[in-house]
């Protein structure tokens, strides 16, 4: 695994042993030429300090490969000079960071009645200080959340009325394309490099029914083979 690469993945939500463990990551990551995936602080306790612990683990190992965070709903507990302080450690140590709307809005702020914190991570002011934002799907029909499907689009158009993004849409769909995949050091993929099976045609006519919730798509085909 390590000769070809590959992405480790690590849990953490206030473990006892979280920097060292943190530690231990970026050590085997960097001996191994893997990429770093966290699911971290999905929660709104205000001891969750994950986070933090994970970009001072960073910044201490010099580690140079892809580290993705998602979750990091503890952000929403820091405003002022201490969310600054963490979204520029995080932008120091190219941590990008994930919101994942669908699992967030679902499973965060339960109680007897209706929510009243949205339990999605501050993904605008982390963007603004120079941290690679995107946005993902954690749960699909599952124990966790039990609707979705494995469609990049849906968890733009999900993320349009929980993140509040404004049009124009086309400023946002960077989100799931090129900054989705530059935060999980995959290269990016562009129309006039695509192979055929990965090109799609969309029954739309504009960027809101692209990124409306069901857009009819279908593989460009021509004969048996796909074409471009």
């Amino acid at each position: 695994m390590g000769r070809v690469g590959g992405t480790l993945g690590a849990w953490c939500l206030n473990h006892p042993r979280r920097a060292r463990g943190f530690a231990a990551a970026f050590d085997l990551a960097a001996s191994r030429g893997f990429a770093l995936d966290f699911h971290v602080d999905e929660g709104q306790g205000a001891e969750l300090d994950g986070l933090e612990t994970l970009a001072a683990a960073a910044l201490r190992s010099g580690f140079e490969g892809p580290v993705l965070c998602g979750h990091a709903v503890s952000l929403t507990n820091l405003a002022g000079d201490r969310l600054a302080r963490l979204t520029e450690d995080l932008a120091r140590a190219r941590i990008s960071l994930c919101a994942l709307p669908t699992t967030n809005l679902y499973l965060q702020s339960r109680g007897a009645g209706t929510p009243d914190r949205r339990g999605i991570t501050r993904l605008a002011e982390a963007a603004a200080r120079g941290v690679t934002p995107c946005l993902g799907t954690d749960n699909v029909q599952d124990a966790f959340y039990p609707l979705g499907r494995h469609d990049p689009l849906l968890t733009l158009a999900t993320a349009v009325p929980a993140l509040h993004l404004d049009p124009p849409f086309g400023a946002h769909l960077p989100l799931i394309t090129h900054l989705a995949a530059r935060a999980t050091g995959v290269e990016a993929g562009f129309v006039d490099r695509a192979r055929p099976p990965h090109l799609f045609l969309a029954e739309a006519v504009s960027l809101p029914g692209l990124v409306s919730a069901q857009p009819a798509r279908r593989p460009l085909f021509h004969g048996p083979r796909a074409v471009a």
